[in-house]
């Protein structure tokens, strides 16, 4: 007679072991994709929410003597749009960000001025929705004295 285990004793182990084990990452697996899948719908949610939006630059000038750039951000669309910040770039390849903490409802028009240089670019309107921006160039931009 053998010593050890009998052969079918092994396989019941061995049977057992694998549903442990599958019985351990299930329940990971599970809370990963429930996980996986909010992230999604949230994405996709934002996306689709974002799609009503628009935003405008309109009426800038900058003053050459005070250093300031002025002119009026326009919500164009249909949803409020927060976050609101100025993005300014510079002709050495730099960019400066300036937080105008405002909110804007569908249609509401506000004005700004902000302190900046005179070697700019352009100038970038952005949003909490990453795809709601506008930009516009240095040389659509009038400058006053």
């Amino acid at each position: 007679m053998g010593k050890g285990i009998s052969p079918l004793i092994a396989s019941i182990l061995l049977i057992a072991l694998v549903i442990a084990v599958a019985g351990i990452y299930t329940g990971w697996f599970t809370n990963f994709i429930r996980d996986i899948t909010s992230t999604i719908k949230g994405h996709g949610e934002k996306k689709v929410e974002c799609s009503y939006g628009g935003i405008a630059l309109d009426d800038l000038e900058y003053n050459s003597t005070s250093g300031y750039l002025s002119g009026y951000i326009e919500n164009t669309n249909i949803i409020t749009l927060g976050n609101i910040d100025l993005e300014i770039f510079y002709d050495n390849a730099t960019r400066e960000k300036k937080d105008l903490n405002k909110v804007l409802e569908p249609g509401e028009k506000d004005v700004f001025n902000e302190a900046t240089y005179s070697n700019y670019e352009k100038i970038r309107v952005i949003t909490n929705c990453s795809e709601v921006y506008d930009e516009v160039s240095s040389a659509s931009i009038s400058t006053v004295i």
